[in-house]
């Protein structure tokens, strides 16, 4: 899953990478989140609800501010 900012819409969406090929044309990734089970399994199993939320505890949000504001100048 993305969190990737759309320079047409200048607003951030949420996209899901389906067989992580597909992505948006141009848009600016600001936060990524690995939602297969290899990146998940060795340390939490099939509990894929602790991982997210051991995810979104360490996220630094300052970063991702700062790379949308980045996003948004650039366009």
């Amino acid at each position: 899953m993305v969190l990737a900012f759309d320079p047409h819409e200048k607003a951030a969406h949420t996209y899901w990478l389906w067989d992580h090929t597909h992505s948006l044309a141009s848009g600016t990734p600001l936060l990524v989140m690995d939602m297969y089970e290899h990146a998940y399994a060795m340390d939490y199993g099939a509990n894929a609800k602790s991982y997210i939320d051991a995810f979104f505890q360490n996220v630094q949000w300052d970063e991702v501010s700062r790379r949308a504001e980045q996003a948004k100048a650039r366009w």
